[in-house]
Parts: C-alpha cells; structure tokens; sequence
C-alpha cells in the first residue's frame, strides 16, 4: 500500500512537471505577439483621438493622482508638438475600472475621447462606449468636465449616459485627470 501510494505520488509528480514544461513553452511562444498586438492595439487608440498626428513619442508624466498612466506626444509629419494623448483609468467604474485614451491639443482642446477597457453593465453603463456619448467631449476646451442629467447647459457639460451615473462619473473622472495633466504639461509643472 505505501509502495503504490509512491509510485502514485511519483506519477502525478511527472504529470504536473511535464504540463509545466508545456505551459512555459506556450507562454515563451505567444509573449512576444501578444506583446506586439496589444502595442497595435495603443496606437490606434492614439490615432483614434488625435488623427492629425503622424507619431507619438513618449513624454515625461507630471505627479498626479495616479490616474493618468502613460502620456504620449503627438508629432504632425514635420515633428512639430501639437498636444498630448494621455492612458488614464479611473477605478470607480461600476464594473471596475474604466480605461481611455483622451487627446488635447497644445491649446488644452479635447480632441477625442475613446474607452480603451470597462467592465460596465451591458445595455447601461456599456453605454460610455457609444459614439453618441464620447462625441461630447471632442472640442470641448475647459479646465474640468461635468456631467448632467438635466440636459447641458454650460461649455463644461455633458450629458450623462441615462440609467448610468456611476459609469459617466468615471469617465468624466478620468477625461478630467488627463485635462489636469494636460493643463500642468502646458505650465511646465515639473514631474
């Protein structure tokens, strides 16, 4: 009985360490193309809120609330500046957390805001998702946003998604993280 529970032990000890070897090579042999999609996959975010812009070279992120994560400069074909796209996440989401990517120009202009990742309820707070909802902000040149749900009335306005506060909340959150970056990148606010 203690032999054969051994040689039990012994095989399911081989098993585990063979399916770990096979584990590790598929991890080896999928990390870099996941790598290189999901690289893909922040440029055309990039490109979706500033599409003016013929490359994006990192820059040097100001202290913050942590919200924004990774601020990109926006280049025209000559090299020029002509703003900024900025990762920003806000943790309040009600599903959890709600990742953009928000572009503003030199001038503090919102040109385009774009959910990235959410997790919010389908049908409600999946809503931010809709153009009819992100198409609020592309233009807007104030230092915060606000939302409403009587209906905008003000530049720094926008209409909440209906049956969804807690969802525009975040994203307005996180639209105004980028925009106090953003307005501490043109102060020159030292990082």
């Amino acid at each position: 009985m203690k032999k054969q529970m051994l040689k039990d032990t012994a095989v399911l000890f081989l098993i585990t360490l063979v399916v770990g070897f096979c584990l590790a090579g598929v991890y080896h042999v999928t990390k870099a193309p996941i790598a290189a999609a999901e690289a893909e996959e922040k440029l055309q975010a990039y490109r979706d809120v500033f599409s003016e812009a013929d490359d994006f070279v990192p820059a040097e992120l100001p202290e913050g609330d942590g919200m924004v994560s990774e601020v990109m400069t926006a280049l025209d074909a000559d090299g020029s500046e002509l703003g900024h796209v900025f990762l920003t996440t806000s943790p309040n989401g009600y599903g959890g957390d709600v990742a953009l990517t928000v572009g503003v120009t030199n001038e503090g202009e919102i040109t385009a805001v774009t959910v990235l990742n959410m997790s919010e309820t389908a049908g409600l707070g999946a809503n931010i998702t809709k153009p009819d909802f992100l198409n609020q902000f592309a233009g807007m040149n104030v230092p915060q946003v606000v939302f409403t749900k009587e209906g905008k009335q003000a530049p720094e306005e926008i209409d909440a998604v209906s049956g969804a506060t807690i969802s525009t909340r975040a994203v307005t959150e996180a639209v105004n993280a980028a925009l106090t970056c953003a307005g501490q990148m043109r102060e020159g606010v030292a990082p």
